[in-house]
């Protein structure tokens, strides 16, 4: 999904199941189960499978033609049968968008319509393959890790771009990314993150390259996208998960990996954690973040060098009954009360 549109194409979408349902009431499950079969079936467009030429506006091995009557749908014939599935629902957004006059009134108040269509054709189809109830809820509450896209894609019949879109749905910020086994990415949806562009070399980012010389899922935690320019993306944190033998699947995102217990915002990011107000849980005295976070904990550091590790030890730590000292476990024998200096 294109960056500018996060938040528009999902509504688009949703806009253009409720169309469907309208002109093919209950077709839903149908296009699900099996989407040129089920178009094979309309009288209003025709599906069509061809050789691919080469790359078209689309983000998908497909188009649409509106002169043909009825309109064609367009489907690269040598992609696999969920990537055609996935290829013609995209068509299917355009005629819908092109055809019904509210959608296109949405196209028609965009600057960038044609992004904007093409982003919403992605959401569409991804939606009609993946609905709500097919996301897992751990992923709606915390966003998705690599393995969680990987798991989507061998539970469902959706495709793998289908379930890149709705994974990055749920990020708060950064991208998921689709790789063939060379490490070119193959496709990519995004929130507030520029990803690399098809057909990119991404072999080289530390993420990737430890994927593929590993030939096993791989975490980084200062990975990058490299840009057809030749210039590094910003830090991120980086999963990468095998798909099967030809495709992996990469997340990446400034802050918030559900795949780590604490990630905090990378320098730079909008919630950086640097520069943030803090309280100490055992001084009680509020403080200025200018230092990693702990290790152990992911906890802001006071300037006494105090954390949550402190305030857990501290807990467990108790007054000897002789000197009224409050002391560490470890300056006692087992459970008596009496510390070692005074027995």
């Amino acid at each position: 999904m294109r960056r500018r549109f996060v938040e528009e194409a999902p509504r688009q979408a949703q806009a253009m199941l409720g169309v469907i349902e309208r002109l093919h009431p209950g077709c839903l499950a149908a296009l699900r189960d099996d989407p040129l079969s089920e178009l094979g079936r309309w009288p209003d467009v025709q599906v069509v499978m061809e050789p691919e030429v080469g790359e078209g506006r689309c983000s998908v091995a497909g188009s649409y033609r509106d002169r043909t009557d009825p309109p064609t749908l367009v489907v690269g014939a040598s992609r696999s049968y969920r990537r055609r599935g996935f290829t013609g629902l995209h068509e299917l957004g355009h005629h819908l968008q092109q055809t019904d006059p509210g959608l296109g009134q949405a196209l028609f108040a965009t600057q960038d319509s044609e992004a904007f269509e093409d982003a919403a054709c992605d959401a569409f189809a991804a939606r009609v393959l993946l609905p709500e109830g097919e996301i897992p809820e751990n992923v709606r509450l915390r966003g998705p890790s690599a393995t969680d896209v990987v798991e989507l894609f061998q539970r469902s019949q959706a495709s793998r771009e289908a379930c890149c879109v709705r994974a990055a749905e749920y990020l708060s910020g950064g991208a998921v990314v689709l790789l063939d086994r060379a490490g070119s990415a193959v496709f990519s949806s995004s929130r507030s993150l520029i990803p690399p562009a098809r057909g990119s070399d991404q072999s080289r980012t530390p993420l990737i390259e430890r994927a593929l010389r590993t030939g096993a899922m791989a975490q980084h935690d200062k990975t990058y996208v490299e840009y057809r320019s030749g210039r590094a993306g910003d830090v991120v944190y980086g999963q990468a998960a095998w798909c099967d033998e030809q495709y992996l699947v990469a997340v990446l995102v400034p802050d918030n990996a559900p795949w780590l217990k604490y990630s905090a915002p990378r320098p730079g990011t909008g919630g950086t954690w640097y520069g943030s107000q803090s309280v100490c849980e055992t001084c009680g005295e509020a403080f200025e973040v200018s230092a990693p976070p702990c290790e152990q904990c992911g906890d802001a550091t006071c300037p006494e060098g105090h954390c949550a590790c402190t305030s857990a030890r501290m807990s467990r730590d108790r007054a000897c009954d002789r000197c009224f000292l409050v002391l560490a476990p470890s300056r006692f024998d087992g459970t008596r009360r009496i510390c070692r200096d005074c027995a």
